[in-house]
């Protein structure tokens, strides 16, 4: 793992995170799909997917600060 530099810049305006990703449950066959508008959990299989649930943007942000992941 290689350290770098970070300046004051950066620090203090870091870079927007993606707007759309996809978080996989390990090899359970069930996924996040989180994007601008809110997030999906989604059922996948060989054929593709199916959305299970979903919830709005203000939901996912007080769901995902509950569990830690974002500040």
């Amino acid at each position: 793992m290689a350290l770098r530099r970070i300046d004051a810049e950066t620090l203090l305006a870091p870079p927007a995170p993606p707007k759309d990703m996809v978080i996989m449950f390990g090899l359970t066959g069930y996924a996040i799909r989180v994007t601008g508008k809110g997030a999906s959990l989604m059922e996948l299989d060989v054929d593709g997917s199916r959305e299970l649930a979903s919830i709005g943007k203000d939901q996912a942000r007080k769901f995902i600060q509950s569990i830690g992941g974002a500040r």
